[in-house]
């Protein structure tokens, strides 16, 4: 009889065991999934893929959080919202759906600048039923702050 509730012990405490192995590796892996950390990421690109699900979920105030403090200095989220009113990326039935690298310059660890080709797909004309598919050119301009890329467009070209 002792035999056996030593036994159950055993059982219970390798249970808690594995328990313990498994959430602790959850914890783990979901810490290394939320690209927020105190170390750069290398590539300032994860910034444009951020800035393109903020613009495809129409998130404003995403699309504001993403940008640099200097930016921010210079603009308040409600300018940015009134600025954007009638902003085609910004309507339904228009969304990005992928982006191709023109040029890349990384000036230090935390700066750089990038030429892109934008992919933006339009379902909102009824003419083009499959959609279509439009090219657009963005120079963005990204700087780590606050643990994230900090992105924001600027005039191609300058």
């Amino acid at each position: 009889m002792e035999e056996k509730k030593l036994q159950h012990i055993k059982w219970f405490v390798a249970g808690l065991f594995l328990i313990t192995l498994v959430v602790g590796g959850v914890c783990v892996l979901d810490g290394k999934n939320t690209g927020k950390s105190s170390v750069p990421s290398t590539d300032p690109e994860t910034g444009i893929q951020e800035w393109i699900d903020a613009v495809n979920q129409r998130n404003i105030d995403r699309v504001y959080d993403l940008a640099p403090d200097e930016v921010k200095q210079k603009m308040t989220l409600a300018q940015l919202k009134e600025d954007n009113l009638n902003n085609t990326l910004l309507q339904p039935g228009y969304y990005f759906i992928n982006y191709s690298v023109v040029d890349k310059k990384q000036m230090t660890g935390t700066s750089a600048r990038i030429k892109a080709q934008v992919y933006l797909h339009e379902t909102a004309n009824p003419q083009y039923t499959s959609g279509l598919e439009v090219p657009l050119q963005f120079e963005f301009a990204l700087d780590y702050q606050h643990g994230e890329w900090k992105i924001w467009t600027i005039p191609y070209g300058t």
